[in-house]
């Protein structure tokens, strides 16, 4: 699973992994991502993005502060 590859990265450089569902059955959108009738619901980007740049936004503040505070 990438799940467990990417912990491997995070044992020598610190980060998320994160899934975001996108289970919506109005317009079809219940497949898994490896199925072959897997079909991305397109409304659920703008959620992600948003969520990945709320994660960006609080890591710089925090390393900003500690850059600041000297640690």
């Amino acid at each position: 699973m990438a799940g467990e590859d990417f912990a491997f990265y995070q044992q020598k450089i610190p980060g998320y992994y994160l899934g975001i569902g996108i289970r919506n059955e109005q317009v079809g959108s219940v497949h898994s991502v490896h199925s072959p009738y897997f079909f991305l619901d397109e409304n659920v980007l703008p959620i992600g993005s948003a969520v990945f740049a709320a994660l960006a936004e609080m890591y710089i503040q925090d390393h900003q502060n500690q850059t600041k505070s000297g640690q």
